[in-house]
């Protein structure tokens, strides 16, 4: 079989914007309203790497739910690091039946970037980057790799 000359992958990104039930002004843009098509929007363009931003922990659970039968599964943690799931993460979805993610990590965007919730030069806020590093199944010669890094960055 020859190896293929080029290849083609689709990323797209999301800001699932936090959920703003309760409040009035714009409760038609409530996660309840928004989330069934936020997936039919990653179900019709299949990309194989979903970067999402602003999602709170049930969000990014729902999101999940509805993508599960389309092969996607997600990869990150809140802002404030895997012990407090609660706050708003920096997730990568991604299609399981044409990659692998075989690496992956979340750092803050402060001068202690390993320290879950850190915040530097004046923030209040934390910033987070997830990443990830899969490997293209199907591919000969096997072991393509590569990484995309997802960016969740408050200024404040």
């Amino acid at each position: 079989m020859a190896a293929p000359t080029s290849l083609s992958l689709k990323v797209m990104t999301f800001n699932l914007h936090r959920d703003v039930a309760g409040a009035t002004d714009e409760a038609r843009n409530a996660w309840e309203n928004r989330k069934q098509m936020c997936a039919d929007l990653v179900i019709k363009y299949a990309p194989t790497i979903v970067c999402t931003q602003e999602g709170m922990k049930s969000q990014v659970d729902d999101l999940q739910s509805l993508l599960l039968a389309g092969g996607y599964q997600q990869f990150g943690v809140s802002k404030k690091g895997p012990a407090d799931p609660g706050d708003e993460h920096c997730a990568i979805f991604f299609d399981t039946a044409k990659v692998e993610r075989v690496d992956g990590g979340t750092f803050w965007l402060s001068e202690s970037p390993a320290v879950p919730a850190s915040v530097s030069w004046g923030s209040r806020i934390p910033s987070i980057s997830t990443w990830a590093t899969f490997k293209i199944k199907g591919l000969h010669p096997p072991g393509f790799s590569f990484q995309v890094c997802c960016v969740c960055v408050c200024v404040d």
